[in-house]
């Protein structure tokens, strides 16, 4: 596995959650759709973990959504969901099914700088870039191209002959009344924190700040 990472704790104050951001409810059942691409047979495992342990909602579910009627972007995020190759990714990583819906009037960036995973310490867990994107039928964008978004503060990851880049969530601009869907992937909070916070920075597609919704998370025994 090549994970390729620079992990500091920043200071408490520099957790953005705060209050404006919108918290997640709970959602019922998900059905997840996986990607077309993942035909191919893998065989890869990776090294087990000694905590067993995955992240839930306040009522113990994993499956949370958080919505904002003003922007119409909705999230529905799902924990332990990961069931692809390597079959052990969320002993080594932290795993998020997301499944990400724009029912406004104007493009939603979907970038990897948007999102913060931060512990109730204020310690912060990068993201892990699989570098995957999407392209709007007649865009300007460079093919293969996407945004950064508020920050270049995130790392990459690349596991040969695994499920891992065709499963992320491909990055780009979500045109309205469109959704996308795929797995977001950072460093293991799991052993070393009680708790976390997921904030997505949502901004249009001038980068224009839109809303903030965040996910509280408890970690757990499996």
């Amino acid at each position: 596995m090549q994970i390729h990472e620079q992990l500091s704790p920043p200071p408490l104050s520099h957790r953005e959650a705060g209050d404006q951001s919108l918290r997640a409810g709970y959602a019922g059942p998900v059905t997840l759709v996986r990607s077309a691409l993942l035909l191919m047979a893998l065989a890869f495992a990776a090294p087990s973990c000694a905590h067993d342990t995955t992240l839930v909602a306040v009522d113990g579910s994993h499956r949370m959504v958080a919505r904002d009627p003003g922007t119409g972007i909705s999230v529905v995020l799902t924990t332990a969901a990961w069931d692809g190759d390597p079959p052990l990714l969320e002993q080594d990583i932290t795993v998020f099914h997301v499944v990400v819906a724009n029912m406004g009037k104007q493009p939603v960036r979907l970038a990897p700088g948007d999102l913060d995973l931060i512990d109730r310490r204020g310690f912060r867990y990068r993201l892990l870039d699989a570098g995957g994107s999407f392209q709007v039928q007649g865009g300007q964008q460079p093919r293969g191209s996407y945004p950064q978004g508020r920050t270049s503060a995130y790392d990459a990851i690349s596991i040969p002959d695994s499920d891992i880049a065709a499963s992320a969530l491909p990055w780009g601009y979500l045109q309205p009344g469109t959704q996308m869907r795929g797995f977001i992937y950072f460093h293991r909070s799991q052993g070393t924190s009680n708790g976390v916070t997921l904030t997505w920075h949502f901004a249009n597609g001038d980068g224009a700040p839109l809303v903030n919704l965040a996910f509280d998370l408890h970690t757990v025994a499996r």
